[in-house]
């Protein structure tokens, strides 16, 4: 990976007897690319103690292919430049390109300026080590930090815009998102632990920044949250609105005027919990019973103890909403409850009702009979009046006809009529055979129409 640089015998004492750093780092500059690479990997940490710009200087020229001993002689003798890019750098490839962790170790006492190389290596695409890229991401942050304490806008933004490239480039992967997401919460860079939360799929934590910084965006991504369908999510989310709510009541000491329309900071807050009341409403996921306790203030609406609830939950600590917020949810479930109250009211009724028909039913067929009795059960009863010993005498007229049948040719549509019929017949007196109420059998054949035809 070229962090093995080859030995090369350096041909120069000077590099072993000079107590001047300047003349040690011009001795190095006279030298070939090999040799002068070698002789600030023995004798950098010192070089650059001294003279740390110009080290740096020839650091970035072994890093981009572009030393040579030539061109710095020209450039300390005032002779013309040769031709530079757009950036100011030397073009063309002169030598062969180093990797900056061969070098690393002489600017550990300089952090700005290994950041300034580091950021060039970057820019640059130049060969990086993992532990280089977080190193890199530090020093930025720190410098971010840096002028955030003494009010320099500009450079906080260069160096914020600068961690946020860092940290969504395609080289983030090198530098490990566990590892990134240390540096960054030490450095107290919240957009940096928002992106590498999101990265790693940590919603808890991810929605504790958000609800963190509570402003109108982050609000609006906990609610684009719920549209995974689920129920403890949802249930976090409209926790911490509340939480939040609870909190600006508090603090700004709002009165009952505010509400789901007003324009304030608490009513955009009251409008997110109405909204998310509606898709709780919409979804069906979240019990009315866990969302009415959240909304209350206790938490994620989960039951507890009455311990827990005792030491933790005190009524003075609870941070409810208004009740103009959560109107239109509650309004929908009591309807719908009421609805499903009647339906279920309704059901029972008419359960109620055939059963009692049925008590009747049963009760007049298992009452005596009595000559006004069995016109009453005849008037109530929609059967017809059933005389069994003719049916009876009719069955034993079918069997006798059945021989004589048997007996003559008949055509193919008269046997399968026959066949119809038997099987009939047969399976009636099996059923009058098994059946414990021959009545209520017989009533079944007539309801069916099947004795019209035996």
């Amino acid at each position: 990976d070229g962090s093995e640089l080859p030995t090369v015998p350096i041909s120069r004492d000077l590099l072993a007897c000079a107590d001047d750093p300047s003349e040690m780092l011009a001795a190095v500059c006279s030298l070939d690319a090999p040799e002068a690479a070698e002789a600030l990997v023995a004798h950098g940490v010192m070089i650059a103690r001294s003279l740390p710009r110009e080290t740096a200087g020839v650091v970035i020229a072994l890093c981009d292919g572009t030393y040579s001993p030539t061109v710095l002689a020209d450039a300390a003798a005032g002779r013309p430049a040769v031709a530079r890019n757009e950036y100011g750098e030397a073009s063309g490839l002169k030598c062969t390109k180093y990797p900056i962790s061969l070098f690393a170790n002489a600017f550990m006492e300089n952090p700005k300026l290994f950041r300034l190389i580091l950021a060039h290596c970057r820019r640059n695409d130049r060969v990086l080590t993992p532990m280089l890229r977080r190193t890199l991401l530090e020093l930025t942050l720190d410098e971010w930090n840096a002028a955030k304490r003494t009010g320099d806008t500009q450079v906080e933004k260069l160096r914020h815009d600068e961690a946020i490239v860092m940290l969504s480039e395609n080289h983030v992967d090198d530098m490990g998102d566990y590892e990134s997401l240390v540096i960054v919460q030490a450095a107290g860079f919240t957009q940096g632990e928002i992106l590498l939360y999101e990265r790693l799929n940590m919603v808890p934590m991810l929605l504790e920044e958000y609800a963190r910084r509570g402003t109108e965006r982050s609000r609006r991504q906990m609610l684009a949250m719920c549209d995974l369908h689920d129920p403890d999510l949802f249930a976090e989310v409209l926790a911490h609105f509340v939480k939040m709510a609870g909190e600006r009541w508090n603090k700004d000491m709002l009165k009952e005027e505010a509400s789901v329309n007003s324009e304030s900071e608490i009513g955009g807050l009251l409008h997110d919990i109405h909204e998310a009341l509606v898709m709780a409403r919409d979804h069906g996921d979240l019990p009315p019973v866990r969302v009415l306790r959240i909304l209350a203030g206790e938490g994620h609406g989960m039951f507890h103890s009455d311990k827990h609830h005792g030491s933790n939950q005190s009524g003075g600590d609870r941070c409810g909403v208004p009740l103009s917020a959560a109107m239109d949810y509650v309004g929908a479930i009591l309807d719908d409850s009421s609805r499903k109250m009647n339906r279920l009211k309704n059901n029972v009724d008419e359960y109620s009702r055939l059963c009692n028909d049925m008590e009747l039913e049963i009760n007049a067929l298992l009452s005596p009979g009595s000559p006004g009795k069995q016109s009453e059960v005849g008037k109530k009863s929609a059967l017809p009046n059933v005389d069994i010993d003719e049916m009876y005498s009719s069955l034993c007229q079918l069997e006798e006809d059945r021989h004589t049948i048997s007996g003559q040719s008949i055509q193919a549509g008269r046997a399968a009529e026959f066949e119809r019929l038997e099987a009939m017949k047969e399976d009636f007196w099996r059923e009058m055979e098994h059946s414990d109420d021959p009545f209520e059998t017989i009533c079944f054949y007539i309801s069916k129409g099947y004795l019209e035809n035996i």
